[in-house]
């Protein structure tokens, strides 16, 4: 097979020709000489793009075409498989009960502050595990005593959420009998409550113990800040309150009253001493006996003269009684014996006494209230530092107080869910006997058998790719994956006829509007063998002849054997690479130039000189192998390639005919 791509593509469906024209058209190239002032950039050539070297569809008309193997295998396994299938069906009935989340509710609050104790509210992906928690299937299974194995019965149960609800379905597939399917599922949907129930109260058990424990400490707290209370009130003599400070200031202010009246009272006592005092120095017998004695003398000395001894003796003891008056004086208060004798004098004295006895207890209080005030004072200037102290005891055995009652409120809530926990679950829908669903007796047969033969398809597949003959064709597809260039044409190397009219189809449309320009044309052929390269240049040659009836000269790069034996046709001129005068007669204008591999000296300079170049290669797998090996050689000297041209084989049976125009339209698909 051999393959030839490029840029357009021209179908011809009887011969899978694709032919595409040069993206350069032969009328916009410029000659070498030319006088442009700048060549046009080339344009970009899109290579061949299929990912896969190996054309799938081929593989997969190979395989349909050994049919028989296919349906063998199918038949034989998928056999096997109903067979076991039937073997391992058993009855079931399945019966689902529908189950309703329970909102976790909140417990009489027996306190305005701080939130009721409640539950942890799980959410639905816990809450669905519950259900299939193996602690409440097996307290259902030992109350059903359906005999069905412990291990076994986790395969049995299944558990769902409805969506966008809180709605879950927990299902049953008794094998026993449908009366076993209602009364397990009843069984079963009591304990999954009872064992969350168990949750909470497990839960609000271990809440229990750290509150009571905390409300022991609480209280401990309280009673040794009683004690403190008691203490400091023993301490401070305070009991609190405002009383006892208006009490005190109260006291502070009488005692200040009761100073100041005995303060008053000891200065009238002082001025009664004081006026008495001078009353009773009038009133001494001294006194009286000189006031006497000067009458007296006035009495005389209206008789006498002063000359008279009468006169001089009452003159002495007027001098004389002025001499005790003033020693009397000059003791002063000190002796108020002196100043008795008389009516008057005795009273008064006695009043003075009286006077200086108050005087002295008036002093006496005096000295008490001060001291009195002292200390109230001095303790009214304890009592801002007492009443701070005070209240911060007040306050601690407050904050102490309402705590432990916040935390025996607490507590009191735990103990109502530790003694009578509702669950997470509540029955939405009961076990209803007309819900249960009996297992169907042709389903698994069915799919077992289905699977059986597709592992039947399978191992078929594998035996015809192993034990029978694999041909060593390939499609087209391939060919261009090799090449890595764009799809020509597809010539068909069965029959001659359709060879030829592809042959000539490519050259009228693709080949020879390239020949009547100056363009250097090469043919890359090492992937073909000798006997299809001489047959493609003699079909190539007799179509340039019918069409232009000018011969083809052919300037072999790479001079090798291909002609030496075999006659070579009259309308095919065959040159070497050596430089030469051009063949006499007409002749086309490109030079159209083959290689068989990497030229040699001075020929493989020409290849830089390569306008437009196509790959040859035939369906063969050695020939691909040929296309693989020399690839690299050709892309390192020559730009990309234009496109492949290909011999194929006609395919045997209407399958891989099929798979081969398949994959045709691929090869044009990506080209």
């Amino acid at each position: 097979m051999l393959a030839i791509t490029g840029r357009g593509t021209n179908a011809v469906p009887n011969l899978m020709l694709n032919v595409q024209p040069a993206l350069d058209p032969p009328s916009g190239l410029n000659p070498p000489n030319s006088a442009a002032t700048a060549p046009a950039p080339a344009p970009r050539r899109p290579r061949f793009r299929f990912p896969l070297t190996v054309d799938p569809v081929r593989l997969v008309a190979g395989v349909l075409s050994r049919w028989p193997w296919l349906v063998a295998g199918m038949l034989v396994f998928g056999t096997l498989g109903t067979l076991a299938g039937i073997g391992l069906t058993h009855p079931s009935f399945t019966l689902s009960v529908s189950l309703i989340k329970r909102r976790i509710p909140h417990t009489v609050q027996t306190s305005e502050i701080g939130q009721a104790y409640r539950p942890v509210d799980l959410n639905d992906a816990t809450l669905h595990a519950t259900l299939l928690a193996n602690e409440p299937l097996d307290l259902a299974l030992q109350r059903a005593r359906n005999g069905i194995d412990s291990g076994k019965i986790r395969t049995l149960v299944e558990a769902k959420q409805l969506e966008g609800t809180d709605i879950f379905f927990i299902t049953y597939h008794s094998p026993v009998s449908p009366a076993d399917a209602v009364a397990f599922s009843t069984l079963w949907a009591a304990e999954i409550n009872a064992y969350t129930q168990r949750l909470q109260q497990s839960e609000a058990h271990e809440v229990r113990l750290i509150l009571q424990k905390e409300v022991a400490d609480l209280e401990q707290q309280m009673n040794a800040t009683n004690l403190e209370i008691l203490n400091f009130s023993k301490a401070k003599d305070y009991l609190g309150g405002e009383a006892q400070v208006a009490a005190a200031l109260a006291k502070l202010a009488q005692i200040e009253l009761e100073l100041e009246s005995a303060r008053t009272s000891a200065v009238a006592k002082a001025e009664q001493i004081k006026t008495l005092g001078a009353q009773i120095h009038r009133q001494s017998p001294i006194e009286l006996q000189l006031r006497t004695a000067r009458e007296e003398l006035a009495n005389l000395r209206a008789t006498y003269t002063d000359a008279n001894p009468l006169v001089q003796s009452k003159l002495q003891s007027i001098e004389y009684l002025g001499g005790q008056i003033e020693k009397l004086n000059a003791v002063g208060e000190a002796d108020l014996d002196s100043y008795t004798g008389t009516p008057l004098g005795n009273q008064l004295y006695l009043n003075i006494l009286t006077l200086r006895n108050e005087q002295l207890e008036a002093s006496g209080k005096i000295q008490s209230f001060e001291k009195l005030r002292t200390t109230t004072a001095a303790r009214i200037e304890e009592f801002p530092a007492i009443i701070s102290a005070y209240d911060a005891l007040q306050k601690k055995r407050e904050a102490l107080g309402g705590s432990l009652s916040l935390m025996s409120n607490r507590l009191k809530e735990a103990e109502i869910f530790a003694s009578g926990a509702p669950g997470y679950w509540q029955i939405f829908q009961a076990p209803d006997a007309r819900s249960i669903v009996p297992s169907s007796r042709v389903l698994k047969p069915a799919l077992l058998g289905v699977l059986g033969g597709m592992l039947g398809a399978g191992v078929a597949v594998l035996l015809t790719l192993l034990c029978t003959h694999r041909s060593s064709r390939r499609s087209i597809l391939e060919c261009c994956a090799a090449t890595q260039a764009p799809l020509v044409a597809c010539i068909p190397a069965t029959l001659e006829t359709a060879a030829a009219g592809a042959v000539a189809h490519f050259w009228i449309t693709h080949l020879a509007p390239r020949m009547h320009t100056p363009q250097h044309l090469l043919l890359w052929t090492p992937a073909l063998e000798p006997a299809d390269e001489r047959r493609f240049w003699a079909l190539l040659a007799a179509a340039a002849w019918q069409d232009s009836g000018i011969a083809l000269s052919v300037i072999d790069l790479t001079p090798d054997a291909l002609w030496s034996d075999v006659d070579m046709p009259e309308s095919l001129e065959w040159r070497g690479a050596e430089p030469a005068a051009p063949p006499p007669g007409p002749h086309f204008a490109a030079s159209l130039q083959r290689a068989a591999g990497l030229p040699h000296g001075e020929a493989r300079e020409g290849l830089a000189e390569v306008d437009y170049w196509l790959t040859l290669v035939a369906g063969t797998h050695a020939s691909l192998r040929r296309a693989h090996h020399f690839r690299p050689l050709a892309e390192a000297y020559l730009p990309p390639c234009h496109g492949t041209l290909g011999w194929t084989e006609a395919p045997d049976g209407r399958v891989r005919a099929a798979a081969d125009i398949l994959s045709g339209l691929l090869a044009k698909q990506f080209s």
